[in-house]
């Protein structure tokens, strides 16, 4: 199966560089010049892009496959922007589309607006049912949490003067160790308006686009009653560092993003805005942007005691009859584990009784009627295949200690000690500990 993905994620890497190498080759041409197959071919390579990002591990080409993205999307922009002037011999205006001739102008304007509004809209989550109690361990950060978000709206009186609440946080730390399950935490725990927003609700391909949908973004959270609250995921692929190679449109982005964050501590109407952002890749981020975050806070891998809370979370409505000595066994050996590396561990360990119904042989029936597999010298065992027994009536064993020791064998921990190290190292610079 491994090998059948790298194959798929090879021939999307070709079938994208045959796209680029097609756009390219049409563009070098000193007449008839057909923009439509250009458009087409870059139309193409950022698909074939954006699928090959799903499922890209390697971080340093997961940096190249999304500045590449963002530079396909803008020539696109400009494709589409020259076909619509053939099209309509009107001059050449580079910007999102406003549909027909009749759409432009004021009315034109007015749908982007509204466009842009549903957009930002999309973002907002409702109440969910993950609470603090559901995140294992990290203390430290659901408290500087709650200092920020939670305790303002329950008790505004204790926050006046110089005593204000924290208006931005950055979460950071390896993938896979709670950030989001925080920011869906917080949703949970507050009566506010939550945005949920990613790179891809920011980043547009039409030049222009992305800095109004950043402003609209703030501009919507100011307008809402009570403090809102912004979650980006992922910010680093928005705000990494800047540089004198990098195109103009994304360094407009970062300085329309710069601007609102900057106008949360320069206005009384933004003590309304709180910014929580996470990232896997600290050291990434513009020096401007980090230093606009209050705190920095380091979500580590869980220690034993969140382990072992993250395993019995997993397994809560399910029987696992597990003694204290068995779980502390398990504790130990999924040291360097992530809470995502935990999830997929414990389901596995889950799926090892449905996998011996597959092999049983003998059955031993319970006083309801049921079936569960067992041993042959079991007395009044019964011998069949499970095929043959009522469907409704089959029952897997208990989960065992021996199931999620069977499990480690074939899921391992997915972050390294080499990026453990650059994040203490980080951490020991600009941040804190939120374990």
């Amino acid at each position: 199966m491994a090998q059948q993905t790298n194959h798929d994620l090879l021939q999307m890497y070709e079938d994208a560089a045959e796209c680029l190498k097609g756009a390219a080759t049409e563009s070098q041409k000193s007449n008839n010049v057909h923009i439509t197959k250009m458009l087409i071919n870059c139309q193409n390579c950022a698909r074939l892009i954006a699928n090959i990002i799903k499922e890209e591990t390697n971080r340093k080409r997961l940096e190249a496959l999304r500045e590449l993205h963002l530079m396909v999307a803008h020539h696109q922009e400009i494709l589409s922007a020259k076909i619509m002037q053939l099209d309509s011999g009107q001059p050449l205006s580079i910007g999102p589309p406003t549909g027909s001739q009749n759409d432009t102008g004021k009315d034109g304007g007015d749908k982007q607006t509204v466009a842009r509004k549903s957009a930002i809209e999309d973002t907002i989550v409702t109440k969910g049912k993950i609470t603090f109690s559901d995140v294992a361990g990290l203390n430290d950060a659901k408290q500087a949490l709650k200092e920020a978000i939670i305790m303002p709206l329950e008790f505004p009186q204790l926050f006046t003067g110089g005593r204000k609440p924290w208006k931005r946080i950055l979460l950071y730390g390896p993938p896979g160790t709670g950030k989001s399950r925080l920011a869906q935490a917080v949703s949970s725990e507050i009566n506010s308006t939550f945005y949920c927003v990613s790179s891809s609700d920011l980043v547009s391909s039409w030049v222009g686009e992305s800095e109004k949908l950043i402003k609209e973004l703030f501009s919507h959270a100011k307008s809402q009653a009570g403090r809102s609250v912004i979650f980006i995921d992922e910010i680093d692929s928005v705000c990494r560092k800047r540089s004198s190679s990098e195109e103009e449109y994304t360094r407009r982005i970062k300085t329309e993003l710069l601007k609102q964050m900057e106008g949360v501590d320069n206005q009384n109407a933004d003590d309304h805005i709180f910014l929580l952002c996470a990232t896997n890749c600290p050291w990434e981020l513009d020096s401007a942007f980090l230093r606009r975050f209050q705190k920095r806070i380091y979500i580590p891998l869980p220690d034993r005691a969140a382990r072992i809370s993250l395993m019995k979370i997993h397994t809560k409505d399910n029987d696992v009859p597990l003694s204290p000595d068995e779980w502390l066994t398990l504790g130990d050996a999924t040291e360097g584990y992530s809470g995502s590396d935990l999830a997929t561990l414990t389901l596995d360990a889950m799926f090892q009784p449905i996998r011996d119904l597959n092999n049983a042989e003998y059955w031993h029936k319970l006083q309801g009627g049921n079936y569960v597999p067992c041993s042959e010298h079991i007395p009044g065992g019964v011998k069949a295949r499970m095929q043959d027994l009522p469907h409704d009536k089959v029952e897997p064993r208990d989960i065992d200690v021996a199931d999620f020791l069977q499990s480690l064998k074939q899921h391992r921990h997915t972050v390294t000690t080499e990026e453990l190290k650059q994040f203490e190292s980080f951490t020991n610079n600009f941040g804190q500990h939120g374990k």
